[in-house]
C-alpha cells in the first residue's frame, strides 16, 4: 500500500519541511496515488485492488527498505484467500485510477499490485504505465 504510518510522516516532513509538516499533521491529510496506462489499452498485468472489507487488519505487514543512508518502511499485505481482488478489464489511456494509499485519520489504504492475467493472447502489447504518489490535505 505504499506507505506505513511512520513513512507518511516522513514523507510529509520530506516535502514540506517540519514546521509546515507538524501544522498539516494537526488536520487531515493523506497519499494518494493516481495511475493510468499510456499509449495503449492493458492487456496484461492489469493494476489490481482488494477491497478493504476483504483485508483483516493482521494481513498488512511492515516491509523494511534499506537504503545506503537511511531506512525506510512499506505497508504489504499477505495473502489471504479471503481478499476480493477487482480490476478494471483493458483499462485504456483516457481512464485513471486514483486510490488512497495513506490516510492519517484512518481510511483505508487500498493494498493494488499488477496481476499475472493477459486478456488476449493475439495482442503482444507492453503494459505502459505512469503513477504519481501525490500528497493532499482535506
Amino acid at each position: 500500500s505504499d506507505y506505513s504510518a511512520q513513512g507518511a510522516q516522513q514523507r510529509l516532513v520530506d516535502i514540506l519541511g517540519s514546521d509546515k509538516a507538524a501544522e498539516w499533521s494537526a488536520g487531515h491529510y493523506g497519499f494518494i496515488n493516481v495511475w493510468r496506462p499510456v499509449e495503449t489499452p492493458i492487456n496484461s498485468a492489469p493494476l489490481g485492488f482488494v477491497r478493504p472489507s476483504s483485508v483483516a487488519d493482521e494481513d498488512w505487514i511492515l516491509i523494511d527498505l534499506v537504503y545506503p543512508d537511511r531506512l525506510g518502511h512499506i505497508m504489504g499485505l499477505a495473502a489471504n484467500d479471503a481478499h476480493e481482488w477487482v480490476y478494471q478489464s483493458k483499462m485504456t489511456p483516457d481512464e485513471v485510477a486514483f486510490f488512497n494509499i495513506y490516510d492519517n485519520k484512518g481510511l483505508p489504504s487500498i493494498a493494488h499490485s499488477a496481476i499475472d492475467l493477459v486478456e488476449d493472447d493475439s495482442l503482444h502489447v507492453i503494459r505502459k504505465s505512469i503513477e504519481s504518489r501525490t500528497l493532499v490535505r482535506y
